[in-house]
């Protein structure tokens, strides 16, 4: 047949990419004539993926033209040289999810894969794809190249790591496909044996084309029995002629224009089903994914219900009453007033039980005072506290004319410097017992308790039932578990789709970025809405923390919502730049850290 006559499928000229200025395509020409074989030999990092995926349009030329007669991605069949396949999903679901990304019906579906096991062999198909063995992950692959019975099949090494009689019977199958069903096969492949089987061949070394041919004709030219051995007297012969790589390129500024293969659309709701499906099977299948967004949050909201912003109990405290004896204290009951000259009232006791009524600390009698500061030096003791033997009537001189010139008959407390909360809490717990003390003296001296009280009134606006930190902070812990959740939910699968390659696969499918993020978003939306859900009823439902909303609970719902959503496509973005898990998880959580201390907490 005349040169002129002979249709190409594929055709690279003058194509030239490099990266950090080492050349890894140096003015490649190739071409692939339809309904043929075209075998890409060479060594590995000689090239051959880089000129797939140049041909493929995912990723860019810095010189030349590629020329496809292919014009939509649904018309080619790409087999990556990794699996670039979800291992949670089962082999038929991997079926299903890309032959539904290409628009075909179920029934379709099922004939398709009865006709590739017939040469495929496929295990159990309803085997999990990280359970099969790497031989028949390749033939998964392979089959799903395939699934779409596409016009231009691109295969980069799809037959290592299977076995000969199945590579073999692979190859037949091939042959068939460009006979019979008048299809392209472009096929990259280390070995050589294989590529006799194959109508043309390009051999690659250093990002060069050495030759262009038939098997048959390249044997001849150069006088040798075997490829192997005419391949091998090529390498040679390039070596003593290297041509310093076609540096001459970076001078050029003139780009071709290039064949980029397209969609049908650019937003399809059958993808969008799909890709939803694929992404609610990756979720609940997997365990650890569930423990962490559901589980993990239901235990966190139970520990902090029970241990933030809550008294601490046990602590000690040393304490010498000089009034009267510590155990006589347990059987005293306010009766009468202190101002009454026989009155015998001792209200140290008072002090006493209050704090023993507390439940909260143990009260340990030390023998003098001397020894109660000394205790401070044990950091089992979180404070000392001493009553003189005039406390009483010193207390009722300052009740009477708000004056106490002897501070001697003051009562001593002293506190441990060690914790901040330790100490914060006693204080508050002293000072209350003494305002509790005030309040029963004027009671049984028949006046008015307000009398020494602050004159100054406080009304809140709203947040009358917020009593602790906890109940005030609550809604900040919820809106951050919200948060943090929705974006490690988006942050982890897309960046385990993009380092396993799955998400490139499905690009190469036809599908685009928007459509994995909305379809993404509607799963995140529903752990989302679980969690708001969860939280709600174990923080206020059980543990009984106080709604104090001012807009209502419909509207505190809504803003969660959105700052899950914030969280979603702040957890994408993350993704997307980052190069690994371990960037992606220290992103993620630096950011949501800085939600946490931002608000003041």
């Amino acid at each position: 047949m005349a040169e002129e006559n002979i249709q190409y499928e594929v055709k690279v000229i003058d194509a030239f990419k490099s990266y950090g200025g080492i050349n890894v395509l140096n003015g490649i020409n190739i071409n692939v004539p339809t309904c043929t074989i075209y075998g890409l030999l060479g060594p590995s990092g000689c090239g051959k993926s880089t000129l797939l995926e140049c041909i493929l349009g995912t990723k860019t030329l810095d010189f030349g033209c590629i020329d496809l007669k292919a014009k939509y991605l649904k018309d080619v069949g790409y087999m990556p040289q990794d699996l670039c396949l979800e291992g949670i999903l089962t082999i038929k679901e991997t079926f299903e999810y890309f032959g539904r990304i290409y628009k075909m019906s179920d029934q379709n579906i099922k004939t398709r894969i009865a006709e590739l096991n017939e040469f495929l062999q496929f295990p159990d198909i309803n085997s999990y794809i990280k359970e099969i063995s790497g031989g028949q992950s390749k033939q998964v692959s392979l089959a799903v190249a395939l699934i779409h019975d596409p016009k231009l099949i691109i295969l980069d090494e799809p037959t290592v790591g299977i076995d000969v009689l199945l590579r073999q019977k692979i190859w037949v199958e091939f042959i068939k496909m460009t006979k019979q069903l008048k299809k392209t096969i472009i096929i990259t492949t280390h070995y050589i044996e294989e590529a006799n089987e194959a109508n043309c061949i390009g051999l690659i070394r250093n990002g060069i084309l050495v030759e262009e041919g038939s098997p048959q004709n390249i044997i001849t030219k150069y006088r040798r029995n075997t490829l192997e051995e005419a391949f091998l007297s090529l390498c040679c012969s390039q070596e003593t002629n290297e041509i310093s790589k076609k540096k001459v390129y970076v001078q050029r500024k003139k780009k071709l224009n290039n064949t980029r293969l397209k969609s049908e659309n650019n937003f399809d709701l059958y993808r969008i089903k799909a890709l939803t499906k694929k992404y609610f099977r990756m979720c609940y299948r997997d365990l650890w994914f569930f423990f962490i967004v559901i589980c993990l949050p239901m235990i966190q909201y139970n520990n902090f219900s029970i241990s933030f912003g809550q008294n601490i109990n046990g602590l000690s405290i040393a304490i010498k009453n000089d009034e009267v004896n510590y155990l006589d204290c347990r059987n005293f009951n306010v009766n009468g007033c202190i101002a009454d000259e026989n009155s015998n009232l001792t209200m140290s006791c008072v002090v006493v039980n209050y704090l023993v009524s507390l439940n909260r600390y143990k009260l340990i009698e030390v023998n003098d005072f001397e020894v109660g500061e000394l205790s401070l030096n044990n950091p089992n003791y979180m404070a000392f506290l001493h009553f003189p033997k005039a406390y009483t009537r010193a207390l009722a001189k300052y009740i009477d004319s708000h004056n106490d010139s002897d501070g001697e008959s003051l009562a001593y407390a002293r506190l441990t410097m060690d914790n901040f909360v330790f100490r914060n809490q006693i204080k508050t717990d002293v000072l209350n017992s003494i305002n509790y003390v005030l309040k029963q003296t004027l009671i049984g001296c028949a006046s008015n308790p307000k009398s020494i009280s602050v004159p100054i009134k406080f009304k809140n606006l709203y947040g009358n039932e917020v009593k602790s930190l906890a109940n005030s902070i609550v809604h900040l812990f919820i809106a951050l578990s919200v948060f943090y959740i929705s974006s490690i939910t988006s942050g982890n699968i897309m960046i385990s789709e993009k380092l396993e390659g799955s998400l490139r696969r499905s690009i190469f499918a036809g599908v685009n970025l928007p459509e994995c993020v909305l379809s993404l978003f509607f799963i995140s939306t529903i752990i989302q809405l679980i969690q708001i859900i969860v939280s709600c009823f174990i923080l206020f439902g059980y543990y009984s923390n106080p709604v104090q909303i001012t807009s209502g609970l419909f509207t505190y719902v809504l803003v969660l919502s959105f700052l899950g959503w914030v969280g979603y496509f702040i957890g994408i973005f993350i993704a997307i730049i980052s190069k690994t898990q371990l960037t992606n998880i220290f992103l993620l959580t630096g950011v949501s850290l800085t939600q946490f201390i931002l608000p003041g907490m």
